[in-house]
């Protein structure tokens, strides 16, 4: 009786800590997810900052852009390729080669392409997120009206009234010191950017802007 009294505490014992561990590591688990958010979230709106400032709504994609890997100026995705590449920003020893290694620049190609969902916790609260479907089927129209010579204003005041932005998965490197994102504009007049940021202190400075696409 006692040996079986002797097994039944050290389960007892093996059980409690296993259910400790576990509470342990959910715990950590969801930390470093609210961690995570949090972070996108703070450079979203330093992505956003000056839309937002003129716009109560600021429209923005739920689904993550990962077309812009495919863009013919960066093949193959590489630091090679991005460092042919002419930023529009001005900053004594900031250079693409001097920030971002090899590895790093495999990470951005790599990550970028993966599926990706913004969600409310990851935006400010002035963003508003829409399904990519109908943002494209409103493009779609615009597109064939171009196409027929069939733009009427209405259908140019509806493009641009629904304006939208579209961002890539935000990609942090060397432990959070430096964000990448891919930012692109889409209205009667699109336009699009990689962009490179640093954290100093509590913010994200943006270092480097290399333009894609102005039309």
């Amino acid at each position: 009786m006692l040996e079986i009294l002797h097994q039944l505490e050290r389960y007892f014992v093996i059980s409690l800590r296993s259910i400790i561990l576990c509470i342990v590591f959910s715990l950590v688990g969801c930390s470093s997810v609210k961690n995570e958010d949090l972070e996108i979230k703070e450079l979203i709106t330093t992505v956003l900052a000056r839309k937002i400032s003129i716009s109560d709504t600021v429209k923005v994609s739920m689904k993550a852009d990962a077309e812009w890997v495919q863009n013919p100026l960066l093949k193959p995705c590489n630091l090679e390729s991005f460092s042919r590449l002419r930023s529009i920003i001005k900053i004594e020893g900031k250079s693409l080669q001097s920030i971002l290694s090899e590895e790093d620049l495999k990470k951005i190609c790599v990550e970028s392409e993966e599926d990706f969902i913004f969600s409310k916790k990851m935006v400010p609260q002035s963003v508003k997120l829409v399904e990519q479907n109908y943002l494209d089927s409103l493009f779609a129209a615009y597109t064939l009206s171009l196409k027929n010579q069939t733009v009427a204003s209405q259908q140019f005041e509806n493009l641009n009234a629904n304006a939208y932005i579209r961002l890539s998965k935000p990609i942090f490197l060397q432990k959070g010191k430096f964000a990448f994102i891919y930012y692109s504009n889409h209205s009667s007049e699109s336009s699009s950017s990689l962009l490179v940021y640093e954290k100093t202190g509590q913010k994200w400075e943006l270092i480097l802007s290399f333009p894609l696409l102005i039309s």
